[in-house]
């Protein structure tokens, strides 16, 4: 009677603490294990088998370490949510990114979020920097060295970035020196790939412009594919990722001449 009694009440506070769960993802769109543990005083593998649950019911998409809102609107969430997605390790690999950037550089800096860390640490060092990303020209602005282009075009609200005809047609005729990206999946087969072909094609334009294309993709993409692909693995210069990528799929990419960069 007793082991009934103790089931019941786990039952009760699991569904509390799933509810809970769900008014966090409505707050912010994302949560990760490690905060939800500590929030409820339960071990991680419980927060887990929460979160296996829940997208079972189709309320969230399960990520490394975290989940997001299932939103259904389309398959990209918007910028301010998917700054929190795998947080750690965008601002590691977006720290390191910066270190690349070099006094006199022209560089390009897509809209992604991991971009975004990248302009929250790059020195003021005198450098041009073209991108699309609103947030991106908004945090650079507090740097006064730094020369900014902002492409222009059509505003795509979830990504706080310019896209379209005429944002393709404003890149024709510059030079770059490096190229910034991200991207929602990246696959040894595959390649590189994302949901929109309007970014697709106004990266395919800025990629053919620059000299070196370096890809800032956190472990939480590999093995992803999406809609659209961009371009194949192999014709980056480098890759900078997080240390939970296989090590034998680091070794096949190096094998194909990419620069592979592990951050911590």
């Amino acid at each position: 009677m007793e082991n009934n009694t103790n089931k019941k009440t786990e039952s009760l506070a699991g569904n509390d603490r799933k509810k809970e769960i769900l008014n966090l993802l409505d707050d912010s769109g994302a949560v990760r294990v490690s905060d939800l543990s500590k929030k409820f005083g339960v071990t991680e593998e419980t927060i887990r088998r929460d979160l296996e649950r829940l997208e079972s019911e189709g309320s969230l998409l399960r990520t490394h370490g975290g989940a997001v809102l299932n939103r259904k609107e389309g398959p990209e969430l918007p910028v301010l949510q998917r700054e929190l997605v795998q947080a750690d390790e965008k601002r590691s690999i977006g720290e390191y990114a910066a270190t690349l950037v070099k006094d006199g550089d022209v560089i390009a800096c897509d809209a992604s979020t991991t971009c975004l860390q990248l302009a929250k640490h790059l020195p003021n060092l005198e450098v041009t920097v073209i991108t699309y990303s609103i947030a991106i020209a908004y945090e650079l602005v507090k740097k006064p060295n730094i020369q900014i282009f902002l492409i222009g075009g059509y505003v795509d609200r979830h990504s706080l970035s310019n896209t379209g005809a005429p944002s393709e047609k404003m890149v024709e005729g510059y030079h770059v020196d490096k190229f910034f990206f991200s991207c929602q999946g990246f696959d040894l087969q595959r390649g590189i790939s994302e949901p929109y072909e309007a970014h697709v094609q106004l990266k395919k334009s800025i990629a053919s412009i620059s000299d070196h294309l370096i890809l800032l993709a956190d472990s939480s993409k590999f093995q992803r594919k999406s809609l659209v692909r961009l371009i194949g693995l192999e014709e980056i210069d480098t890759l900078v990722t997080d240390s939970n990528v296989p090590v034998e799929a680091l070794h096949d990419m190096e094998s194909s001449d990419i620069n592979v960069v592990v951050v911590n």
